[in-house]
């Protein structure tokens, strides 16, 4: 993504399908204005002058973005780094798009960027996600409460992910 696709980023996280996913009564927060969610997502995420602090990628579907999807901090000494995803409309949803996309980035992090773990964290409320990780390699393995919501942690090991793609 680039810096003038942060805004369409923005629609999709706060007034699309997508958005009982990442704000709201789920997570125990209020839908950010524009201004903080820069802030939340700061400029190297749209032009890979930091990439190993994060990186955010449209999801392309015939010429058209549909979605998003972003790997955030490498930690320099363990090699994991955490993935989100969005697809913005219900249309889009259950084609294999976003397992796709999460297959194609995590591909990436394993060969080019040298990550050991790629993690993604999820609401047992969101089955259609779950089914996604599943379909691109990553298993359940913890669960977790967080203000008072339950997680779901999956995680997908180079070595493992070695094997799927092979």
């Amino acid at each position: 993504m680039r810096f003038e696709e942060r805004r369409q980023f923005f629609k999709w996280a706060t007034k699309s399908a997508a958005t009982p996913f990442w704000y709201g009564k789920l997570y125990g927060d209020e839908i950010p204005s524009y201004i903080v969610f820069k802030h939340e997502w700061p400029d190297y995420y749209f032009n890979d002058t930091r990439p190993l602090d994060g990186r955010c990628f449209s999801i392309i579907l015939d010429g058209e973005a549909i979605g998003q999807i972003n790997y955030n901090q490498i930690d320099p000494i363990t090699r994991q780094v955490d993935l989100d995803i969005l697809i913005a409309s219900q249309e889009n949803q259950g084609h294999g798009y976003g397992s796709d996309a999460i297959y194609t980035l995590t591909r990436y992090l394993f060969e080019e960027m040298g990550v050991s773990t790629c993690k993604i964290e999820v609401s047992p409320a969101n089955p259609r996600a779950i089914k996604a990780y599943r379909k691109a390699g990553y298993e359940e393995t913890d669960s977790f409460t967080q203000n008072d919501i339950p997680w779901l942690e999956m995680k997908v090991e180079a070595e493992d992910f070695a094997l799927i793609s092979a």
